[in-house]
């Protein structure tokens, strides 16, 4: 089968590979769309150590497919807790200490889902949901759990910094979680966009909760600044920064991170796509064949969202 392959940064190679074999408990998928990701994009450019911990690596982990056994259409999260560590036992799966297996390789024909991954996080994609919507479900999933990370209450004022298609999902979520929520930043078509998911352009001063989509670290500074007194910064992308900690101290700020998913997010996440409640088609603007990923990925166009990618 064709599958694309990472070989180091900015490396992306199309090549023949053999064809995935199941074992009992596997699922091979037959993939009909693949979605870039902004994590695929940092790995492309400087590398990932999760997801490319050894190259060549398979990539790309946001798909929709078929299911070869039994011609269902599903879709999967990259990972599934344990449930039988440590954090699992305590109820915090997503610091799970063997979410590996990482499901990776989206960007191919075919695609093994492991046993692990097939028993708690594949599900049958709902008829009728497209499957480039469907495959919106793992980020989607992500965003549920941020905006239970970030306790967000009806009525609160929630400002998302960064109306990328992470931040515009953050933005659905937390209005469907009955915030008033604003729009920070971003290019104003993307802020005019965020309309459609439930946000109104705004700066973002005095947010009760502030989460920072953008992973960078004036970002980081931004929402620091941004937040009330009181009020709570969730970080959604990794960076290292220096933190001035003379708000934390005497405005009593709570600042958390929100990483990964659970399996009830996951399904929350399918339903909400599936519900047709804000314009989820909207996200993927680009189509793409596995040739013309790396350029997609080198030089982005500048009203990309995310692409379609259909090997």
């Amino acid at each position: 089968m064709r599958a694309l392959l990472y070989h180091g940064p900015g490396d992306l190679r199309v090549e023949e590979v053999p064809e995935p074999e199941p074992v009992p408990g596997d699922v091979l998928v037959q993939v009909e769309v693949a979605l870039t990701d902004g994590t695929d994009a940092k790995a492309f450019r400087r590398g990932h150590p999760l997801l490319v911990a050894q190259v060549p690596s398979p990539f790309g982990h946001e798909f929709c497919g078929i299911d070869v056994a039994t011609g269902r259409r599903v879709v999967a999260a990259n990972s599934a807790p344990c449930g039988e560590c440590a954090p699992c036992r305590r109820g915090e799966e997503t610091l799970c200490e063997n979410l590996r297996p990482f499901l990776n390789g989206a960007y191919a024909e075919y695609l093994l889902v492991p046993a692990r991954i097939a028993e708690r996080n594949l599900l049958r994609s709902p008829p009728g949901l497209a499957p480039e919507v469907a495959a919106l479900v793992e980020p989607l999933a992500c965003c549920l759990r941020g905006i239970e990370r970030a306790e967000v209450e009806a009525g609160q004022t929630v400002a998302v910094l960064g109306p990328g298609p992470i931040g515009l999902m953050l933005c659905a979520a937390a209005r469907d979680a009955g915030a008033w929520v604003v729009a920070v930043g971003g290019r104003p078509e993307r802020r005019e966009l965020a309309r459609e998911f439930g946000a109104e352009p705004g700066d973002g001063q005095g947010a009760d909760v502030l989460i920072e989509a953008v992973g960078s670290a004036e970002a980081w500074h931004d929402g620091l600044e941004l937040v009330r007194p009181g009020g709570t910064v969730v970080f959604f992308g990794g960076r290292e920064v220096a933190v001035d900690t003379f708000r934390l101290h005497y405005e009593e700020l709570t600042l958390r991170g929100a990483f990964h998913h659970t399996p009830r997010h996951v399904r929350a996440a399918l339903a909400f796509l599936a519900s047709g409640a804000y314009p989820w088609e909207r996200l993927v603007t680009h189509q793409v064949g596995l040739e013309q990923v790396a350029g997609l990925l080198a030089d982005p166009p500048r009203d990309l969202l995310k692409a379609a990618v259909v090997p």
